[in-house]
C-alpha cells in the first residue's frame, strides 16, 4: 500500500478508494495520518478483543479497546498472548473514533436476514416490499389489541342525562345492537333507552299535599331573600330567577304538576329551610342573649325551618328516582341545611347523594355531543363543582373518603357569562381553587404516615411550597376578592373565602403543634433542618388562627355571625382549638390569650339563644381550660350592645311564628335544632325534645301539616 502524503492531506486518500474494501483501507490510512500510530496496531483497530467478544458488545479501536479501558478490565486480541499482568496504555488525548466498516455490517445483516427468512433476493426492490409487509403486520396487531373505549354522555330532557362510562355494560350492548343493526336489512325493533325506574315513584297526590306545605307567599319570597343574601357565599346551587319562577307556579294554581317536579320541589323547600336558619340576620337587634323571650323565638323560627326540612326529607326517595340535574341541586341544598347539624354525618351523606346524581347524569366528565345548549352545559358545570368542592372540603376535615377520584373528572371549569347574577365569578373560581389547593395538602400530610422516615424530610418540604406556592396565587388574584371595607357589597362573601384560605393553613400545621422540644437536645444538621420546616408550619398555622378571628370580629362588628353558618363556627372553632394547643405547648402569652378571650366571646354569639345544658357545659369546659392557663381576670369577656328594632320583613316573618305558637297548646323544643352545638348530648342522654309530634300540634291550622309525620330519631340523630 502507497498513500501520498507529502502534503499531510487526507483527500489523497479519495483517489485510492476503487475496489469492496477502499473505505476500510482509508479509514486506516487516515487514523495512521492523523495519529502516527503504527500499522500492526490500526490492522487490529477493525477487529473486536476477545473480552467484547464474549461479552457480545461492539468493541472500540485498541489494543487496549477503549470499552475495555473505561471498564477498567484486562483487554486480549487474538493471537496476541496474554499478559499475566494487564497493563493499560492512557493518553493524554484518546483517539476518535474508528469509523466503522459498512461493507462488514451489511453482509452480517444480509446473513441475518437469510437466516431467519431463507435464501430471498435482497436486491433494493425486494427489501423495501418485505419492510412494508412487515410495517403492515405491525399495523394489525396494534388494532387487533385496541380496546380503547370512550364515555357516552346523551341529553334525554334538558334537566336529565344518561352517563355510561367506559368498558360498562352499556357500551358492550350498544357494540352489540350496532353490529347486529348493520347486518340486517329490516330495521331493528324499538327499544327504550336511558330507563328509569319511574313506576317506583310516589303518588300524583304527593305534590298536591308537598305544596298545600308551603307557607304564605309573603314570607316564603322573603326567606328566599334571605337564602341568596347570607346562605349562598360563594358557591352556585340555583339561579335567583329560577327559584322565583317555581314559587309562582307553586301559588299560581293553575299549572298541573306532575312526579318529575319533585325534585325542584324538595330544592324549593330546602331553600325555605336554609332561609329559616339565617333569618335572624335580618333582626336589627344584634343581641343574641337578650332573655327568655329572644330564647323562645329563636326556638319557634327553627321549628319552623324543621318542618320545612321534613317536607323536603319525604320526597328524597322521588328524587333519587328522577336522578337528575334538579336531584344534584335537591341534595347539595339539604346538606347545606345539614352542615350545622351534623357536618360528617348527615351533611356528607347527602353531599354522597348529590356525587353519585351528578356522575349518573355525566356531569363529571367533559360534554362532547350537540344535544345540549352552552347555557345547560354551563349550569352543569357550576353546579358540579360547586358540589365537588363542598363535598371534598367536607370529607377532608372529617376524615372522609370523597366519593369521586379527581383523576376520573374532566368537566370543563366554570366560565365567566353575564347571563349569571350570582354567585360572583371570581369568587367562586377562588373558591373551587382552594378546594383544589385543599386537597394537595390533604394528600401530601396522607404521605406523612405512609412513606419510610428518610423521606419525612422531603414532604415537610413540600408542604413548605405548596404554602408558598398558595400564598402567591393568593396575591395574584383579583382586588374585588380581597376587597375588606365592611361597607362593600361584597364584604360577606370576600370574608368567608378568607376563613376558607386560612382553614386550609390551620389544616397543613396543626398536625405539628404537640411536639417535644426537650428530646432535640443534640441535633445534626438534617435534624435542625427539619425542626426549623417544623416551626415555620407551626407559625403560620398560629398565625392564620389569629387572623381568622380577626375577621370574625370585623363580621361580628358590621354584620353580625350566623348561627348557622358552619363557615364561620367551624373557623372559629379550628381557631380556638389551634390558639388552645399552641398555648399548652409553648407557654402562656398576651397574644395568645387575647385571641381566646376575643374566640370565645364569638363563639358565643354563634350558639345561639338557647340555654341548653349540653351547651353550657361546652362552654364550661372551654373555659375551665383557659382559667387553668390565664393569670387575668377574664370575668368581663362578653361584651353586650343593645340597639332597638324596628319593622322589617324579619319582624312580619317573626310575627307569623309567633302566632302560631299562641295558637298551639304544645310545648316547644327547648334546644334550637340548627344550634351547630346542638348535636352534643349531657349526661349520656339526647339532647333533642323526646316526642317531635308535637309540632304537628304547633302548626297553624291554616298551615296544613296533617300529612307530615315528625320523627325525631330519623333527622337528628347524634352528630358525627
Amino acid at each position: 500500500m502507497s498513500l501520498d502524503t507529502r502534503d499531510d492531506d487526507p483527500q489523497g486518500i479519495k483517489r485510492k478508494r476503487e475496489g469492496p474494501g477502499s473505505k476500510r483501507r482509508a479509514s486506516l490510512a487516515y487514523v495512521r495520518l492523523s495519529r502516527n500510530y503504527p500499522m500492526s496496531f490500526i490492522e487490529l483497530t477493525w477487529k473486536r478483543c476477545d473480552t467484547c467478544r464474549r461479552q457480545k458488545e461492539k468493541c472500540e479501536g485498541g489494543p487496549p479497546c477503549w470499552r475495555c479501558q473505561r471498564l477498567s478490565r484486562p483487554c486480549h486480541f487474538q493471537e496476541q498472548p496474554v499478559p499475566k499482568k494487564a497493563t493499560f496504555v492512557v493518553s493524554r488525548q484518546p483517539p476518535p473514533p474508528v469509523p466503522t466498516d459498512s461493507d462488514q455490517r451489511v453482509q452480517n445483516l444480509e446473513h441475518i436476514v437469510r437466516h431467519f427468512l431463507g435464501d430471498v433476493p435482497l436486491d433494493e426492490e425486494n427489501i423495501s416490499r418485505i419492510a412494508l409487509k412487515c410495517s403492515e403486520k405491525n399495523s394489525e396487531m396494534e388494532n387487533l389489541l385496541d380496546v380503547n373505549e370512550s364515555f357516552d354522555v346523551q341529553f334525554v330532557s334538558r334537566n336529565v342525562a344518561f352517563y355510561s362510562g367506559e368498558f360498562s355494560h352499556w357500551n358492550f350492548s350498544e357494540k352489540l345492537r350496532r353490529t347486529t343493526s348493520s347486518n340486517k336489512d329490516t330495521p331493528a325493533p324499538g327499544v327504550k333507552e336511558y330507563w328509569r325506574p319511574t313506576h317506583l315513584q310516589s303518588s300524583i297526590h304527593i305534590v298536591t299535599e308537598v305544596i298545600a306545605q308551603l307557607p304564605p307567599e309573603p314570607i316564603a319570597t322573603f326567606l328566599i331573600g334571605v337564602f341568596f343574601k347570607f346562605a349562598e357565599g360563594n358557591a352556585f346551587y340555583l339561579e335567583k330567577e329560577w327559584v322565583y319562577e317555581k314559587l309562582h307556579l307553586c301559588y299560581d294554581g293553575t299549572t298541573d304538576l306532575s312526579a318529575n317536579d319533585i325534585p325542584w320541589l324538595c330544592s324549593l323547600f330546602s331553600v325555605l329551610a336554609i332561609g329559616t336558619q339565617m333569618a335572624h340576620m335580618e333582626d336589627d337587634r344584634s343581641n343574641p342573649n337578650s332573655g327568655e323571650t329572644e330564647e323562645a323565638a329563636a326556638c319557634v323560627e327553627d321549628s319552623v325551618g324543621l318542618v320545612f326540612y321534613h317536607v323536603a326529607s319525604k320526597l328524597v326517595p322521588d328524587v333519587i328516582l328522577a336522578a337528575s340535574y334538579e336531584s344534584v341541586q335537591a341534595f347539595v341544598l339539604l346538606a347545606t341545611w345539614a352542615l350545622p347539624v351534623s357536618a360528617g354525618g348527615l351533611s356528607y351523606t347527602y353531599l354522597g347523594l348529590a356525587m353519585k346524581m351528578a356522575i349518573q347524569n355525566g356531569m363529571h366528565r367533559k360534554y362532547a355531543g350537540g344535544n345540549g345548549d352552552s347555557r345547560t352545559i354551563e349550569l352543569r358545570n357550576r353546579l358540579f363543582w360547586s358540589a365537588y368542592t363542598l363535598e371534598k372540603r367536607t370529607s377532608i376535615m372529617h376524615g372522609r373518603p370523597a366519593s369521586i377520584a379527581r383523576s376520573e373528572i374532566n368537566a370543563d371549569l366554570p366560565t365567566d357569562c353575564p347571563g349569571f347574577e350570582s354567585p360572583r365569578f371570581p369568587n367562586m373560581t377562588a373558591w373551587i381553587n382552594l378546594g383544589s389547593w385543599m386537597g394537595e395538602v390533604a394528600e401530601t400530610l396522607t404521605q406523612f404516615k405512609r412513606c419510610p422516615k428518610r423521606l419525612l424530610l422531603e414532604y415537610s418540604e413540600r408542604l413548605l411550597r405548596l404554602k408558598n406556592s398558595m400564598k402567591q396565587w393568593w396575591g395574584s388574584l383579583p382586588t374585588t376578592c380581597h376587597d375588606s371595607n365592611p361597607q362593600g357589597l361584597f364584604f360577606r362573601q370576600n370574608s368567608h373565602l378568607k376563613l376558607s384560605y386560612l382553614l386550609i393553613f390551620i389544616y397543613m400545621g396543626r398536625p405539628f403543634i404537640f411536639h417535644n422540644d426537650t428530646k432535640d437536645r443534640s441535633l445534626n444538621e438534617s435534624q435542625g433542618v427539619g425542626k426549623s420546616y417544623r416551626s415555620e408550619l407551626v407559625n403560620n398555622c398560629v398565625e392564620s388562627a389569629l387572623e381568622m378571628l380577626a375577621i370574625l370580629q370585623s363580621l361580628a362588628d358590621n354584620i353580625g355571625l350566623c348561627r348557622a353558618s358552619y363557615n364561620e363556627f367551624s373557623s372559629c372553632r379550628a381557631a380556638l382549638l389551634v390558639i388552645l394547643a399552641e398555648t399548652l405547648n409553648s407557654g402562656k402569652s398576651k397574644r395568645l390569650q387575647d385571641g381566646l378571650t376575643r374566640g370565645m366571646t364569638l363563639i358565643r354569639q354563634m350558639i345561639g339563644g338557647t340555654a341548653s345544658q349540653s351547651e353550657i357545659s361546652y362552654i364550661e369546659s372551654i373555659e375551665a381550660a383557659i382559667r387553668q392557663l390565664s393569670s387575668h381576670d377574664e370575668s368581663g369577656r362578653s361584651a353586650e350592645s343593645t340597639t332597638n328594632s324596628s319593622s322589617s320583613a324579619y319582624a312580619t316573618f317573626k310575627n307569623w311564628t309567633q302566632s302560631m305558637k299562641s295558637k298551639s297548646s304544645g310545648n316547644i323544643l327547648e334546644l334550637s335544632s340548627f344550634s351547630p352545638m346542638s348535636g352534643f348530648t349531657s349526661g349520656g342522654e339526647s339532647v333533642f325534645h323526646p316526642d317531635m309530634s308535637e309540632l304537628t300540634e304547633f302548626l297553624n291550622p291554616e298551615w296544613p301539616s296533617a300529612n307530615l309525620e315528625l320523627d325525631a330519631e330519623v333527622f337528628f340523630g347524634q352528630d358525627v
